[in-house]
């Protein structure tokens, strides 16, 4: 069903032209934030800035379970946006926001390829699940966060390339590619979108109904192959260079781990809040640990929208319906594979899938009420509430409060960096730094990383951590001159005080002595037992949610050597 020729575009430039407003108003915001990149930040930060050098990533960022995420897209996306702003941190909250604005984009020019209707669907259903993650959430650049936007994007580029579109198989491959690489989670699911593009370019090319759609179909799947060849490139040589080879680790966890899993029943509950009413990707709500399992309205709904485009013999509605069911199916068997301590954060992506199955439903809705000649109609109507969202997002601002946040606890121990650094200038290298507890001093060593090069530091950190940090950042303990210890916890720090080896730096409590005993008190009490408790405050436990935010004390310690032989 082909667009009017004649149908004006200037709602589609209103909206768009408003999403830009938008972009600038976060780029703005980025440029002027003097942020600082702790804990995975940093960490990102430095494996980004790697790119381009001798030690230019093969893999993802570290994983908890002592190995890296598939692939390094995401260091690659990140590297030009940090280098431009200087290697300074907020280069990553750029390069997030180009990320999630240039997968928005490719969802939009997909679906504008596939008419009209399926633009003002996509285009308003991408502004709800921005409402959702709020705008602040596009400059969030941990992996689990940002691939959300490029898996939706995938999802609607895997229904357009079983169609046989070549630019969104193109799409699929490389916002898939992405996603996966950023996270192992989400395997499953990308994987299913690929057989999905596939399945259907394979079967045009082999039973096409003309010379030319079988000629396009097949020479789409050869650039779609040599494309995922060159996204998969780094982690390939990675398997075959590496010893261990980072894919074969991930397939030998996959298969062979003994760490449990959360079952169907915690994933079956993931995937229908997900698909529950109203929907979390809408209201930004991280679900509940109930036992309840909500019901799925949104695979309900989409049952119904396949059973009447089956009805209407609508070949493309039919497609996009399957796709979602599909996902549906291989997002439940994700969901229930989490190893682990399932985190509410790992199961974010689910949004993605959410505001693809509601997608699917708009636009079989569209096409029912094309039959009826209300379609400019019902067009016009989705193109103004897209506006109107956009206008609201653009008043209310972006919500960066937890990106704002987290960066507070390590300022609060800037005034010991210059002191740590005086030491290192004079202290003979290369110095391991050795982190004793990994609160805040894991932050501090690694912005003390961050400012290596520019200081002219040799400090290095443990050979144990060379899949977290890059092997030129680590050295074996015994071949160190010198080492650093840094200690958050007042037990460590009386440790090392009373080793005559070691002599101390700097050191900075942001409590005073009759707070930290105050809050020694209070942390010891069992507040889950107490009425007075995180159900219903108290004077006590709102004191001690006070006090807990500035909990941590900091502690440097210096020696000249290596660390003793299994010290």
């Amino acid at each position: 069903m082909a667009d009017d020729p004649v149908r004006p575009w200037w709602p589609v430039a209103v909206v768009g032209g408003l999403a830009c407003v938008l972009l600038v108003v976060l780029v703005v915001k980025v440029l002027r934030w003097d942020w600082w990149a702790v804990g995975d930040f940093g960490t990102l930060r430095l494996r980004t800035l790697d790119v381009g050098t001798s030690e230019t990533p093969l893999v993802g960022i570290y994983s908890r379970w002592g190995w890296n995420h598939p692939g390094p897209m995401l260091f690659y996306a990140l590297a030009g946006p940090l280098r431009l702003t200087g290697g300074d941190a907020h280069g990553l909250l750029l390069g997030a926001l180009l990320l999630n604005a240039a997968a928005l984009a490719a969802a939009a020019w997909v679906a504008a390829r596939a008419g009209r209707a399926a633009l003002a669907a996509t285009g308003l259903v991408a502004a709800l699940l921005v409402v959702g993650l709020d705008p602040g959430e596009l400059l969030d650049p941990w992996n689990p966060f940002v691939l959300i936007l490029p898996l939706f994007a995938a999802s609607v580029a895997a229904w357009r390339c079983a169609l046989g579109d070549r630019v969104a198989a193109l799409v699929l491959v490389v916002a898939g590619s992405f996603a996966v690489q950023a996270h192992v989670g989400v395997t499953v699911v990308v994987a299913t979108l690929f057989l999905v593009g596939a399945a259907g370019l394979v079967v045009r090319a082999v039973r096409g109904g003309s010379p030319e759609v079988r000629a396009h179909a097949r020479v789409t799947l050869a650039v779609a192959v040599g494309v995922g060849l060159l996204c998969w490139l780094a982690p390939i040589v990675q398997q075959l260079t590496g010893s261990p080879g980072n894919l074969g680790e991930l397939l030998d966890f996959a298969l062979h781990s003994d760490e449990p899993v959360n079952g169907w029943a915690d994933g079956a509950r993931h995937v229908g809040q997900a698909l529950s009413l109203p929907p979390l990707w809408v209201t930004g709500d991280i679900g509940t640990a109930s036992d309840s399992h909500p019901v799925p309205w949104g695979v309900l709904l989409l049952v119904a929208a396949g059973a009447w485009a089956w009805r209407r013999r609508w070949t493309s509605e039919l497609v996009l319906c399957g796709t979602a069911l599909v996902l549906v199916a291989a997002s439940l068997v994700a969901a229930s594979r989490v190893s682990g301590i399932a985190f509410p954060y790992l199961f974010r992506w689910l949004w993605a899938v959410g505001a693809f199955v509601w997608l699917a439903v708009l636009i079989v809705v569209l096409a029912e009420l094309r039959r009826h000649a209300w379609d400019r109609i019902a067009e016009s109507v989705l193109g103004g509430v897209t506006g109107l969202v956009l206008v609201a997002l653009l008043i209310g601002g972006p919500d960066t409060t937890a990106l704002e946040s987290s960066d507070r606890s390590l300022r609060t121990f800037e005034q010991l960096i210059e002191p740590t650094v005086e030491v290192l200038r004079t202290a003979p290298g290369p110095t391991l730094i050795t982190v004793a507890d990994y609160g805040v001093d894991g932050s501090f060593g690694l912005e003390l990383l961050a400012r290596a090069d520019d200081e002219d530091l040799d400090i290095r950190y443990p050979t144990s951590v060379a899949y977290v940090l890059g092997g030129s950042r680590t050295i074996e303990p015994a071949e160190a001159r010198s080492e650093l210890v840094l200690a958050s916890n007042p037990e460590s720090q009386a440790r090392l005080a009373a080793d005559p080896r070691f002599r101390l730096v700097a050191e900075y409590d942001p409590l005073s002595p009759e707070e930290r005993a105050e809050y020694q008190r209070l942390a010891a009490i069992d507040w889950d037992s107490r009425p007075d408790g995180p159900s219903d405050p108290g004077p006590e436990y709102r004191r001690f949610r006070e006090l807990s935010e500035y909990f941590e004390s900091l502690a440097v310690f210096y020696a000249e050597g290596p660390p003793p032989t299994g010290g």
